[in-house]
């Protein structure tokens, strides 16, 4: 089993890429734990190039007037994020609400609906554009909906990676696929025939590199003229919540620095890994309590 400090050293050589995660940001809070812990795609991998890549990197989103919006600000201080553009709606953050199974495993519960986030639209306006292109890559995702700005970032010359999840339809690939320079997909509940055809759709709608993440059956990577795939390294994990962001901020970072598929396939494996060795996505607990449940609102499952 490889360690923290040996998956640090591997990363230590890719050099550091330019990227802003545009989008979505919550706190996790953990039932079990009493904890709430910042995350969420498009801050995670700002913060995951920057943790893991000394990353010049950056976060735009929708954030609430709380303490735990409050607490996610200080961290992204903390941490180096620039989130000058990131705007403030009055009212609770977003919060996602974890709790432990009979086997001990994490799984998401609830929500808050997203807090401030539901029901508002992220708009990129010429300000954001001009600082989005002072940036090498834009990290979004089906969750965060600004669709129709991402003509005129590829009209700029800014690089945009996209995570299609597991929700989005064939309507949004076919849709977003041309501006898209790396599209992330979750597989593992496909057939290797499905994640196959899936990887070849992408392409054909014009995504560049489509990747297909199969956890503990590792990923694939789809492209015009090449295949690649690569397993998961072993690892005492700690906490798995954040992996699949951390996996695609290391391919992000791979492709960034010219490495082919296998390449970023194994950065990739190798940053996710590491996001496993600490809890939350990145840590940065802040006490839940009383406040954090009373916005568990929506239900997913049973709480414990």
């Amino acid at each position: 089993m490889y360690s923290t400090a040996e998956l640090a050293e591997m990363l230590r050589a890719v050099p550091a890429p330019s990227i802003v995660g545009v989008g979505d940001d919550v706190l996790d809070c953990y039932l079990h734990e009493d904890l709430a812990y910042p995350g969420g795609n498009a801050l995670n991998v700002a913060v995951y190039s920057r943790l893991f890549f000394r990353a010049e990197s950056a976060f735009v989103g929708i954030v609430g007037t709380d303490r735990f919006a409050e607490h996610l600000l200080s961290v992204l201080d903390d941490i180096g994020i620039d989130h000058t553009r990131a705007r403030r709606a009055q009212g609770p953050n977003g919060m996602a609400f974890v709790s432990l199974d009979a086997e001990g495993d994490r799984r998401f519960v609830g929500s808050n609906y997203g807090g401030v986030q539901h029901g508002l639209r992220l708009r990129v306006t010429p300000q954001d554009l001009d600082f989005l292109q002072t940036y090498d890559r834009v990290h979004t995702s089906v969750y965060s909906a600004i669709e129709t700005e991402l003509p005129a970032l590829a009209e700029r010359g800014v690089k945009v990676s996209y995570d299609f999840s597991d929700d989005a339809p064939a309507s949004v690939i076919e849709k977003v696929g041309s501006h898209v320079d790396v599209g992330f997909f979750s597989g593992g509940s496909l057939s290797d025939a499905d994640v196959d055809a899936l990887g070849a759709f992408a392409v054909e709608c014009g995504v560049g590199v489509a990747i297909v993440t199969l956890g503990s059956r590792g990923a694939r990577a789809y492209a015009a003229t090449s295949r690649a795939s690569a397993g998961i390294l072993s690892v005492d994990a700690v906490d798995a919540l954040g992996a699949g962001d951390a996996f695609i901020t290391g391919f992000l970072a791979a492709r960034a620095s010219g490495e082919d598929l296998d390449g970023c396939l194994r950065t990739a494996a190798t940053s996710g890994a590491l996001a496993c060795m600490q809890r939350g996505a990145f840590g940065y607990p802040v006490e839940a309590g009383e406040e954090a449940r009373a916005q568990l609102i929506r239900r997913y499952d049973a709480v414990v």
